[in-house]
């Protein structure tokens, strides 16, 4: 931090470049995300944007972080209140995730849809990927579900989820509801040991 800058103006400054990091990705993919085109969204000058991220990809990973750490608190939210090992908080991450009625939509206010377009368009080797989804695994292991079903209902709502960023919600809704029963379905069998 430079001496003219005091910490809750970094904070701001950091804010505003990765909301404007959010902003390039969501209108125009990762390949919109330039030092010169982040100065423009964020109001920086070059020098003041490289002072906080000397590179497109410490941009980018930094981005990652802040939406795999927001995502992360409102799945941990979510799943906290049920006691692990029955299978209920995987349930909740699905209910969460997937289904009509979604708790967790993509809307201009948050991170999700920019932060899929990133991973799909080059991010997704990132040490923030790797980590977000360790975070995520530890969080619902332990369920009374074996580590391969657990893989399995992540990369399922992983797929549903992308499928919801990118379908119209009258076409993706009733058929993520019905995968979401499914899961939920899914989940109770294998706590059962059926």
């Amino acid at each position: 931090m430079s001496n003219c800058e005091q910490p809750s103006e970094a904070t701001d400054t950091v804010t505003r470049i990765l909301d404007a990091v959010m902003v390039l990705i969501r209108d125009g993919g990762l390949p919109a995300v330039t030092l010169s085109a982040v100065c423009r969204k964020a109001g920086l000058s070059k020098g003041g944007l490289m002072h906080h991220y000397p590179s497109k990809e410490a941009l980018v990973n930094a981005f990652l972080q802040r939406g795999g750490q927001e995502h992360l608190a409102l799945i941990q939210q979510a799943i906290e209140r049920h006691p692990a090992g029955s299978g209920n908080r995987l349930r909740a991450y699905v209910d969460l995730l997937v289904g009509e009625s979604t708790t967790l939509q993509c809307d201009e206010d948050r991170d999700c849809a920019a932060v899929m377009m990133a991973l799909i368009q080059g991010g997704r080797d990132s040490d923030e990927v790797r980590k977000f989804y360790e975070s995520l695994h530890q969080m619902l292991s332990g369920d009374g579900v074996s580590d391969e079903f657990l893989e399995l209902i992540l990369a399922t709502v992983d797929g549903v989820w992308l499928q919801s960023v990118i379908e119209p919600p009258e076409t993706i809704g009733p058929r993520s509801e019905r995968i979401r029963q499914n899961l939920r379905r899914l989940i109770a069998n294998e706590v059962a040991g059926k």
